[in-house]
């Protein structure tokens, strides 16, 4: 009876170690893997308006701009299981950069009620994002492996803009005890630059191309929100080595 215990828990453990070297031998070549990215980064952040508008322009100074822009990183990452990976990336964009024409009202409106000053406002928004997600990769057959991944990135955004104010007043006489004066205003504008962090939820599909057993072209759409005053959506394309 003892010996019979013990052949059945050998041939249970030969099963077990067989299962495990199978696994491990179908996953050597990927078992790590590190990548290079570049995306398109679409910017859409929250903002007020008001109508109508204003002639003091400091909200639309301090605005961000939205549009697109281009940017890149790197990845690494690991296989936990055959269809569970962890990875840790670091990605940047560039500066998304607008220059406007914004007015400002000017001291000298209490004479002259249509009296305005205009200057050059330039605003810009960048967003680098450190980040940890967990992949779940369903089991797929052929070279095209679908993925999803979830987690936080910790995000450090670079924020300028321009600041205008009137820094003195000044009455200047046309003729000399003629009393008549012309008023003179001295426009004083500021560059800011303003760096935040944060938190930032970020979802991701892709759809690996496996082209050979090390290296693969990664096709994506990454999507980050939370903590950021808006949006951000990065598709791109990742080329992927593997090990």
């Amino acid at each position: 009876m003892m010996l019979h215990s013990r052949t059945r828990w050998r041939v249970v453990g030969f099963f077990m170690l067989a299962a495990v070297m199978r696994i491990d031998e179908a996953h050597a070549q990927t078992r790590v893997y590190v990548s290079g990215d570049v995306f398109a980064e679409v910017i859409q952040l929250s903002r007020t308006s008001v109508t109508p508008p204003l002639d003091d322009s400091t909200a639309d100074a301090l605005s961000a701009p939205d549009g697109v822009t281009l940017g890149g990183g790197g990845r690494v990452g690991a296989w936990l299981s055959p269809v569970w990976s962890l990875e840790l990336g670091v990605d940047t964009g560039r500066a998304l950069r607008e220059e406007r024409s914004l007015s400002i009202r000017s001291p000298i409106g209490i004479l002259i009620p249509q009296a305005t000053l205009r200057y050059q406002s330039r605003t810009s928004q960048q967003y680098l994002a450190t980040s940890v997600l967990v992949g779940y990769h369903p089991v797929a057959r052929g070279r095209l492996h679908p993925g999803f991944r979830g987690g936080i990135s910790f995000m450090r955004s670079e924020r300028t803009f321009t600041v205008a104010s009137t820094s003195s007043l000044t009455f200047t006489p046309t003729v000399p005890g003629s009393g008549v004066v012309i008023p003179t205003v001295t426009l004083l504008t500021n560059d800011y630059t303003v760096v935040n962090y944060g938190l930032a939820a970020t979802v991701a599909a892709e759809a690996a191309i496996e082209l050979s057993r090390r290296f693969a072209v990664v096709p994506e759409m990454r999507a980050l929100a939370g903590g950021l005053g808006g949006i951000v959506l990065r598709p791109g394309v990742a080329a992927q080595i593997r090990w």
